[in-house]
């Protein structure tokens, strides 16, 4: 026994082993042969030591990982900086290009609106010109806009009404208080104003020439410069100052004289239509 601790200690500064019970015993021996000393572990100190190895290795590898997510995305924050400011840039492009989209299309209306004018002013030149049998040679007419005529023909209210008496062209129409008023056609609001005698009044332009004029308003619900669809609602009808009832005053001119509505109107109580 002696001989083999004497070459046991020879090989070096000591032996490890782990005994069949699950324990660790650590027999340390210096070479001089002195001062010897024997650790042992027991079985629940080797599993601690475990569990506390496979745990810390878990929290070194989970902090590893983490650092390089949070790496990768702080590597990507320039990337999306520039991209943010890419967008910005487009939506302000986008915006300016919408302001110039309706700048053309309110300069198309003016324009279409105008051809209709000198459309028909160059029709009856022509027409006084065969009459008189001006000239022999063919008299070549700039083509019209608007080959066929369109009105303003729809009723503006969604009801009948009762037409009260008036002294001009104009429809004064009894409703009651808070009735939609309608647009009598597609075209563009050109005036809002409080009329000192009318009370709150809208002026629409009209293809081929018409306007219509709808006025006793209790609240306005377009602004000048819209463009609308017939059939659309443009005010709230109230009454008008000095009046005794809720009524609109419906107005209808073409070319800036003012005509019969009843007669371009197809519906209301000027056509037997009481609904």
């Amino acid at each position: 026994m002696a001989e083999d601790r004497e070459k046991s200690g020879e090989r070096g500064y000591g032996n490890i082993y782990t005994p069949h019970a699950g324990a660790m015993i650590i027999h340390v021996q210096r070479e001089s042969g002195l001062a010897n000393r024997t650790i042992i572990f027991t079985q629940r100190q080797v599993r601690l030591f475990r569990i506390g190895a496979i745990v810390l290795g878990s929290l070194i590898a989970f902090g590893a990982v983490s650092w390089f997510f949070l790496a990768s995305q702080a590597a990507r924050v320039p990337y999306l900086s520039r991209r943010v400011s890419q967008l910005q840039h487009d939506v302000a492009r986008v915006d300016t290009l919408q302001r110039s989209l309706n700048e053309l299309a309110s300069r198309f209306q003016q324009v279409q609106h105008m051809m209709g004018n000198s459309s028909m002013t160059a029709l009856g030149d022509t027409s006084k010109a065969k009459v008189a049998g001006a000239s022999a040679a063919p008299v070549v007419a700039a083509a019209p806009v608007d080959t066929v005529v369109v009105r303003p023909d729809e009723w503006p209210l969604p009801m009948a009404g009762t037409l009260l008496p008036s002294d001009s062209k104009a429809l004064e129409i009894a409703v009651p208080l808070g009735t939609e008023i309608r647009a009598a056609g597609a075209g563009s609001v050109v005036e809002v104003a409080d009329d000192s005698t009318l009370g709150k009044l809208i002026r629409i332009s009209h293809r081929s020439g018409y306007e219509t004029v709808y006025a006793g308003a209790s609240e306005v619900r377009v602004s000048k410069g819209q463009h609308v669809a017939a059939g659309s609602v443009i005010a709230l009808s109230g009454d008008a100052r000095g009046t005794l009832e809720p009524h609109l005053h419906f107005e209808m001119r073409r070319h800036g004289v003012a005509i019969d509505a009843s007669s371009v109107i197809k519906k209301g109580p000027a056509h037997g239509d009481l609904q």
